[in-house]
């Protein structure tokens, strides 16, 4: 057994591709040596922004012996008078055998020559040289360079390679660049490192600086933070970014200007941040002038690099301070007029014609969910000031503050206005909150439909990872604000009404499987409900809130013991009419076995109608599965395909009814399991 250490030294990594590599490396390389045959125990990846790679404890030397097995041409074309044809000859000398290595076998319905042949497994250090290549090749980064001439393209360029079996070198070769036992310290040290052993690597590096373990650098700037003495605000987030681009964090403690922390606590949060990479720290509650960095490598560099945090984030924020003071000079609403100026897509208008969009949906929006004057009052207010501070100074200087700066702005307004300014951003997708208020949600929904049907509409549909606009996380918002406020709302019509507004016309079955696609997700993260469950509620994407409701109404039902028998009855209803074409059906025309399912359809029917109106989709489903002893005895007696044209048509025009109201549910005969012959 030996360890084997491969670290490959680049020019600084994307924080994206540190994380690509992080994520795939050891199941690239598990799958790599189980194809190879070759034993090992544990595997260790790693990566800091200039070098990545792995260790394998206790790799097998030599790979596992294998019989091969190779299937051949067929008897008959393999012999021909019980002699070997030119093709079984070929056959062999293609595969270094022998005749008496092969057996003929059957297969596929003939006689076929097969080949097995022991294969001796060749010692691990050739296999690797073979086998690394490949594996380092088999990243997807987002934006690979080329360097040289153009043959070479990765993630960055490779500087060298690193490649020690216990005390031996492997010299693979990959990118222009040999295997050997050379690597370097952290940059500010300068210094070239021979490696005698794999087993003196992550010493050796540690002692130049060099922590190549990302979860051990994230944990001494963990412990950076529990020992600064000052009040952190947490977040793991930047804890990841920073550890993702240091090879030795040591942390940093700056102080910016008394005089800015009059500014908003959100324009604090995002120079310091989003923008320089430090934690913020809290006094009394309120954000303090204290802010705690990270610098990559010695201690000695400490009072240069504090010097540098500080007056980069003193100039940044006293630019927001001017910014600030020449935006509020005038009202929020003076902004709009840049919005006339401003292009929100290409082919789509300006902003100012986007507001204009948003204003005639989010009203006739209010009006269908029966909101009063003044809450109409506020939305009108509200999609008014929606855009303005994209006209702002601070906006412009920091785009990340949209809404944010316009619900600043906007203090003298209706608390409930500035607060939809803020919140029409949540939730950005899957995940987060929504809006603390109706007001918020409906301008939100307004800004999204419109958004996601307008880029359909010039054909901007996401394909694989290309979504530039986002249009996968605005329907993951509009799906979660519908079923958090439980508005009962037809996104058919509102996509119609964004449509007559662009005069515009889209693909509305791209638009309606992209929102199927989303609401499944929806349903199975959010609301945890089952993969088949979800699929049968999805015909009803167009009422997200309703197939929500119907999907958790099977859920409560289907670990009863009837529940399948019930789903089996409904389908031979559902599949022997749903082609027919016509509701249409007489009561003068059943017989006697036909009425007991009519009188119970007639009682049930308003009822169910009933509890859907009121969204209650459990009560409804309870009504439809008295039905169930009905359809049975209704299949047994009666021969609904009869040859008397006039029976047959009223009896699938009847039963096409019956479906009709279990479709309320969705796609219900998906869920069956057993196969039932119709009558």
């Amino acid at each position: 057994m030996a360890d084997y250490v491969v670290e490959i030294l680049l020019e600084e990594m994307p924080p994206a591709d540190i994380d690509t590599i992080l994520n795939d490396l050891n199941s690239f390389m598990n799958k790599a040596l189980d194809e190879a045959r070759i034993d090992h125990g544990e595997i260790k990846s790693f990566s800091t922004s200039r070098r990545f790679g792995f260790i394998i404890y206790d790799l097998q030397k030599k790979q596992n012996d294998a019989i091969l097995e190779k299937k051949g041409p067929s008897e008959k074309v393999a012999y021909k008078d019980g002699k070997p044809t030119k093709a079984l000859e070929g056959f062999l000398k293609a595969n270094d055998a022998k005749e008496d290595e092969i057996e003929v076998r059957d297969s596929n319905g003939g006689r076929y020559i097969y080949l097995k042949k022991a294969q001796k497994g060749r010692f691990s250090k050739e296999v690797m040289m073979d086998l690394l290549p490949n594996v380092l090749s088999a990243f997807q980064f987002v934006k690979p360079m080329r360097w040289g001439n153009g043959e070479h393209s990765y993630t960055r360029p490779v500087h060298s390679i690193l490649s020690l079996m216990d005390d031996e070198v492997i010299p693979f070769e990959f990118m222009g660049r040999t295997g050997a036992d050379l690597t370097e310290s952290h940059r500010y040290l300068g210094k070239q490192l021979h490696i005698k052993n794999s087993s003196d690597y992550l010493r050796i590096l540690e002692e130049n600086m060099v922590v190549v373990s990302s979860e051990k650098r994230k944990q001494m700037i963990i412990e950076a933070i529990n020992n600064c003495g000052y009040e952190v605000i947490e977040d793991d987030l930047l804890v990841h970014e920073i550890a993702m681009i240091t090879e030795f964090p040591r942390p940093v403690i700056g102080q910016f200007k008394d005089e800015y922390l009059d500014l908003p606590e959100p324009v604090l949060q995002t120079v310091l941040r989003h923008h320089q990479r430090t934690f913020i720290t809290r006094k009394s509650g309120k954000v303090s002038k204290t802010f705690l960095a990270f610098q990559d490598g010695p201690d000695s560099r400490k009072a240069n690099v504090k010097k540098g945090y500080e007056k980069v984030i003193n100039a940044r924020l006293s630019d927001a301070e001017f910014y600030q003071k020449e935006d509020m000079k005038v009202s929020l609403e003076h902004f709009n007029t840049k919005l006339e100026e401003m292009t929100f897509q290409r082919e789509l208008g300006t902003i100012a014609d986007k507001v204009k969009r948003m204003m005639h949906l989010a009203l006739t929006l209010s009006k269908e969910l029966d909101f009063g004057s003044n809450e109409i009052a506020l939305v009108k207010r509200a999609v008014t000031l929606s855009k303005s501070d994209l006209g702002t100074n601070m906006v412009y200087e920091f785009p990340e503050l949209q809404g944010v700066v316009g619900s600043f702005y906007a203090k003298d307004e209706d608390p409930r206005v500035a607060n939809a300014i803020r919140d029409q951003y949540i939730p950005d997708g899957l995940d987060g909150d929504v809006p603390s208020d109706t007001i918020g949600a409906i301008v939100g929904f307004a800004d999204r439909i419109d958004t996601v049907v307008a880029n359909f509409a010039i054909g901007e549909i996401p394909t694989g990872s290309h979504d530039p606009y986002a249009l996968r996380k605005k329907v993951f918002a509009l799906l979660k604000i519908l079923n958090a406020f439980e508005w009962d709302v037809d996104l058919e019509e509102e996509i119609s009404i964004v449509e007559s507004l662009l005069g515009k016309k889209i693909s509305k079955e791209d638009l309606s499987d992209f929102v199927k696609g989303r609401l499944d997700i929806l349903l199975k993260d959010k609301f945890a409900i089952s993969q088949d469950v979800s699929k049968a509620v999805l015909e009803l994407w167009n009422r997200p809130l309703r197939a929500r409701l119907s999907a958790q109404a099977i859920e409560a039902h289907r670990n009863e013991s009837d529940f399948e028998d019930f789903i089996v009855a409904y389908t031979r209803v559902h599949n022997i009419s749903k082609n027919h074409g016509s509701l249409d059906y007489h009561v003068e025309l059943f017989d006697e076995n036909e009425k007991a399912l009519f009188k119970s359809y007639f009682e049930i029917r308003p009822k169910v109608e009933e509890a859907l109106e009121h969204l209650n989709y459990g009560e409804a489903f309870d009504h439809l599965k008295t039905m169930k002893p009905l359809i049975d005895d209704y299949f047994n007696k009666v021969f609904v395909m009869s040859p008397r044209e006039d029976l047959r048509l009223n009896r699938l025009g009847f039963l096409k009814s019956v479906d009709l109201l279990f479709l309320n549910f969705g796609d219900l005969s998906s869920l069956v399991k057993t196969n039932q012959k119709e009558g």
